[in-house]
């Protein structure tokens, strides 16, 4: 009788971090253009700077979310071969030609929607600024329907790529928690905290004497994350259990890791009760902002990385240790500065054209108010 051992070589992981990053950013883009829509529609009650934040938050996870992808394909050439072979039943071939519409769609409505900011760049005294006045490209104005009904096809095109995105990992048999309907459903949802917390952060960014965050806009954040917070639970509940196989819930690690998924959405979720009181301060704002964003990145770490580390047909452990190079922590930390580098930048023309704006009409005001004769000096010239 032969004894045949059979050993398992190190292999790599199929989806790197960068996949991880990808979905973080593009699924802030396309919750952020569903709250944008929102906004727009109550534009009477919710303010400028919060929509301006949104907006950003579209346009910028649009633009960071495809550059994460190049990464995942191991090398930006490979980009072309899904428009030269095109192939209807693949959900990736699928995303090739939903991702670049998103994108597009994104910054035209960030542009179309911050024109007027732009505009006001002219008279600023930065040289470098002022020049970029020129981006209007005009003096047209844009209605309120038609800027709605853009924001409109950018929300819906942004709901094909929470589809294509959660589809393309969904479709793999291989792995029972990725292979089920609650896997991106969590992601979708989660997507909302990684959205309202990039706004909230951008809108710390913008330069103001007093915060300006109005009822509506602090009750949008608030039941947006109490909302997709209850759901993200059952969700992970639901997914953690549908793996027949191996049971997550009494294996040490795996314990550690839902509980982690689970009490950072409960920490969410409990500090948005009091948001009233800690939209008082910038500092207050930041802190939710941070909470909702690594709770959002943790739900993506968990269930993509390190769902990778179950073995699907052999025993035994198979650790992930996270490489310092760039397809690990530089990568994250490089693709996380460039999103900062956009917002700074982009909040700088926000809150230039903003402060421009706000001083012009203050100077209207007062003179319509010298121009306007008093009660008193109007009687008397009767």
């Amino acid at each position: 009788m032969n004894i045949t051992e059979v050993l398992v070589p190190a292999q790599e992981i199929a989806w790197l971090p960068w996949a991880v990053q990808y979905f973080f950013y593009i699924g802030s883009a396309y919750a952020a253009a569903i709250l944008f829509l929102i906004a727009l529609i109550f534009k009477n009650s919710t303010s400028h700077q919060f929509r301006s934040a949104l907006v950003l938050v579209m346009a910028i996870g649009a633009i960071v979310g495809p550059l994460a992808l190049t990464g995942d394909l191991h090398q930006p050439g490979r980009a072309w071969h899904f428009y030269a072979h095109i192939t209807p039943w693949s959900w990736m071939s699928l995303g090739s030609l939903f991702l670049p519409l998103f994108s597009g769609l994104a910054v035209a409505t960030a542009w179309v929607y911050l024109r007027d900011d732009i505009a006001q760049l002219k008279e600023s005294e930065n040289p470098l600024l002022k020049r970029l006045s020129w981006l209007t490209l005009g003096q047209w104005q844009v209605s309120a329907k038609l800027m709605i009904a853009l924001a409109a096809a950018t929300a819906i095109s942004g709901l094909s790529i929470a589809l294509y995105t959660g589809a393309e990992i969904a479709i793999l048999a291989s792995r029972p928690l990725w292979h089920q309907p609650a896997s991106p459903l969590l992601w979708f949802t989660t997507a909302f905290f990684a959205a309202t917390g990039l706004t909230l952060l951008i809108w710390a960014l913008l330069p103001s004497n007093k915060p300006s965050l109005k009822p509506t806009d602090l009750a949008l954040v608030q039941r947006t994350i109490t909302l997709t917070g209850g759901l993200a639970i059952i969700l992970t509940s639901i997914w953690a259990s549908n793996h027949g196989h191996f049971n997550l819930y009494e294996n040490d690690a795996w314990g550690i890791n839902l509980g982690i998924m689970t009490t950072s959405i409960l920490l969410c979720m409990i500090l948005v009760l009091p948001l009233q009181r800690l939209s008082q301060s910038k500092l207050g704002i930041v802190c939710i902002a941070l909470a909702t964003i690594v709770s959002a990145w943790a739900v993506r770490w968990v269930t993509m990385m390190e769902v990778q580390t179950i073995p699907r047909f052999d025993v035994g452990p198979f650790p992930y240790e996270l490489p310092m190079g760039s397809a690990g922590l530089l990568g994250i930390i490089g693709m996380c500065g460039l999103w900062l580098a956009l917002a700074l930048f982009a909040s700088e023309i926000v809150s230039t054209g903003s402060t421009r704006t706000t001083g012009s009409s203050q100077k209207t005001k007062s003179k319509s108010n010298q121009n306007t004769p008093s009660p008193l000096n109007r009687s008397h010239s009767l």
